[in-house]
């Protein structure tokens, strides 16, 4: 992984985060297309990092979560599954992670999962955290993915976030105690911009220097 992104995500971490922040620095987001075989990309990581494991479309989707799973626990990264609750019962993973419409559309879908899960959501807009503002505190997510934060290649033409949406979501996300993670287009080139947001974590896919955009 590359030192320089990893060095400015730690920086963010501490200094909007806290010490004690449950949302480690790095998250990785596997995917189909764009990182078929997410286990490279996850023996790379540091300890200070954390996985989503999204492949939606993977024909042995459980075996393959399993091996990873199995990669994570040995390296102490907390690994969360994207969107099946019966799944990340199946692997004993360490928590959850569901697209923004699960927030909007199936908000009780949250008390479905053990009390001790990492819960995580994406969102793009304040009325998304609006609608998790509204779950009792012990089931809210403890982090959610703000995105995009910049332009990228996986969608070309789509307009990014303005720094001010950003700063208002993200702040919205501190009075809820909820840990705001940066997604989208984020690389060492351009996470220097975001050294005056309240940006506490980033994500993306493989950090090999692309810019990518998953869809949550």
């Amino acid at each position: 992984m590359d030192k320089a992104l990893l060095k400015q995500a730690r920086r963010l971490n501490l200094r909007n985060g806290g010490p004690n922040c449950p949302i480690p620095p790095i998250i990785l987001m596997t995917d189909d297309q764009r990182l078929p075989d997410p286990e490279p990309a996850i023996r790379a990581l540091p300890r200070d990092s954390m996985v989503i494991f999204r492949h939606y479309d993977h024909p042995k989707r459980a075996k393959l979560g399993a091996r990873l799973r199995t990669i994570c626990r040995a390296k102490a990264i907390p690994f969360l599954v994207a969107n099946d609750v019966a799944l990340a019962l199946r692997l004993d993973a360490d928590g959850m992670h569901f697209p923004e419409y699960r927030a909007l559309t199936d908000p009780g879908i949250y008390r479905q999962i053990p009390q001790d899960f990492l819960r995580t959501s994406a969102c793009h807009s304040a009325q998304t955290l609006r609608q998790l503002a509204l779950l009792p505190k012990h089931i809210r997510p403890v982090g959610v993915l703000i995105s995009p934060i910049f332009p990228t290649q996986s969608h070309p033409g789509a307009n990014p976030m303005s720094l001010s949406d950003i700063r208002q979501i993200s702040r919205m996300c501190h009075m809820l105690g909820i840990t705001p993670i940066g997604l989208g287009g984020i690389t060492a080139q351009t996470i220097g911009k975001l050294r005056t947001s309240v940006l506490a974590s980033i994500a993306g896919i493989g950090f090999s220097g692309a810019s990518h955009t998953p869809s949550t």
